[in-house]
């Protein structure tokens, strides 16, 4: 009764991968640890983190979703080690209608929860834009022009006030499942987290995937009356791209590094 059968939840190509990222790079490590754990035939998700901290933050704030179901029920934390439902369901490989008003109505749960509004001056997004921006330029992904434009758009985009709350800060569909009831949900339990600029989430879906979805994801936000950042979306968008491009670059990851992904802003 009391056997645990454990393997690991990255794939032996991607564990050489980090292996070798690890002795032949600069990228920081990755310390967190993933295991799908079976105990009498049910399953759970076992991650081993940096430090207790960590994992007291990830079961906080799944737990202020545990009545919604939409992200892993929290079995148990305890030190580096934090315990979740595992669950099942299907990846999401097509983005009709139906699909994408069941993403935005996750994201709307999130964005409607303990949502505050601050003053800009309040927060440092604008300075961590304009650096974000500056460093961009400095290591050659923005040329001078670009940089200049950005730059000098950073200010008159910048709202008096925005929205801080819970986000996706990981919003990318391998991690999103589409379970038997129908509800679609967040499977990956360092996406959730507190005290984000609102909308976050909803820039890196718009970037990386929402394609000829954009509107009618919006569209249902709204629809859904979530704190209304749609007023300033572009400010988000381009805090979102600037740090995830420079994050990109440091991580060195090439592929993600494409000065293109600033072009309409300045266009």
């Amino acid at each position: 009764m009391l056997g645990f059968r454990q393997r690991s939840l990255n794939s032996p190509t991607r564990r050489l991968r980090n292996w070798i990222v690890i002795r032949f790079t600069n990228r920081a490590r990755r310390t967190q640890r993933v295991y799908l754990v079976t105990i009498n035939d049910q399953r759970f998700k076992r991650l081993v983190l940096c430090d207790s901290h960590q994992a007291d933050t990830y079961a906080a704030n799944l737990r202020a979703f545990a009545n919604t179901g939409l992200f892993p029920a929290v079995i148990l934390a305890k030190e580096n080690e934090l315990w979740v439902e595992f669950i099942e369901g299907e990846k999401i490989d097509r983005l009709d209608s139906e699909v994408v008003e069941k993403l935005a109505r996750l994201f709307s749960v999130l964005y409607r929860r303990e949502a505050r509004r601050v003053a800009s001056e309040s927060t440092s997004y604008n300075h961590d834009l304009h650096t974000d921006l500056r460093f961009l330029h400095q290591v050659g992904v923005l040329t001078q022009s670009a940089y200049r434009r950005l730059d000098s758009l950073t200010d008159s985009i910048t709202p008096a006030e925005l929205w801080v709350g819970y986000d996706c800060s990981d919003a990318i569909l391998k991690n999103f499942l589409i379970c038997d009831d129908g509800l679609v949900r967040c499977i990956d339990v360092d996406s959730l987290a507190a005290n984000q600029m609102i909308g976050t989430g909803v820039a890196k879906a718009c970037l990386r995937w929402l394609g000829p979805q954009r509107d009618r994801f919006l569209d249902e936000l709204q629809r859904q009356e979530v704190p209304d950042f749609l007023a300033y979306l572009p400010f988000v968008e381009l805090s979102f791209t600037a740090f995830w491009v420079k994050n990109s670059f440091l991580e060195k990851k090439k592929r993600f590094v494409d000065p293109a992904h600033f072009d309409r802003f300045v266009d």
